[in-house]
């Protein structure tokens, strides 16, 4: 699994222009936002982005058939994507976090502190259960029909949350009560909660992945 995350860091710095052209919008989008928040957010998924790509390289002009002919199994290549998307997705949120925190002091706006790492903390909360869903398609279906896969999982994900919003409003639960609730949660609730969710995902698109690369055919 070693050799796969240096294959993947090798790649990385092939696309080094590319990332400094997200930095660099980044930086301009943290002077020019009133909410520069959203810098973590943009880097964390765009950075996230190339796990995907690195997935594509593999595919490409048959590479999953060489790569399998290495001392390489299926489970230590599944693995190695999660991690890999795990390590650039948690390092950019750790530098733009960093950054944006350091740019806001810097301005000496006030900072509600406990507020500031609770939206941050969500923001990568977002970025994992994005990289949970998005790993299993990209290695069922691949990169072109893999974005028409997302496209109807996204939609499923909407229409299930609305079934869901209508489901609770005949049953008697008061959604608008629920998420007040949780807006007004504390920032350790907030982050176990997510954490929580996050890790039940975790293994739930790991196993998913682990399936579909087992039954692929190279």
């Amino acid at each position: 699994m070693k050799g796969l995350l240096i294959k993947d860091i090798r790649l990385l710095k092939n696309q080094k222009h590319f990332f400094l052209i997200v930095c660099l919008v980044g930086a301009m989008l943290m002077f020019t936002s009133e909410e520069p928040s959203f810098v973590i957010s943009y880097t964390t998924f765009v950075f996230s982005m190339f796990t995907l790509s690195s997935i594509s390289y593999d595919e490409y002009d048959n590479g999953m058939a060489f790569l399998f002919s290495l001392p390489i199994s299926r489970k230590k290549y599944v693995r190695e994507k999660y991690i890999f998307g795990l390590l650039l997705g948690g390092t950019a949120w750790t530098v733009a976090t960093a950054v944006v925190s350091a740019y806001m002091m810097w301005k000496k706006q006030a900072i509600d502190w406990t507020s500031w790492l609770a939206t941050a903390c969500i923001y990568l909360a977002l970025f994992l259960v994005f990289l949970l869903i998005i790993l299993p398609i990209q290695l069922k279906f691949g990169a072109e029909k893999g974005r028409i896969a997302m496209l109807g999982a996204m939609g499923i994900i909407f229409l299930s949350a609305y079934a869901g919003v209508k489901i609770a409003g005949r049953i008697g639960i008061d959604i608008d009560t629920v998420l007040m609730r949780f807006t007004t949660a504390g920032t350790g609730e907030i982050v176990a909660a997510s954490a929580a969710v996050c890790c039940v995902l975790a293994v739930i698109s790991y196993n998913i992945s682990l399936g579909i690369m087992k039954k692929k055919e190279f």
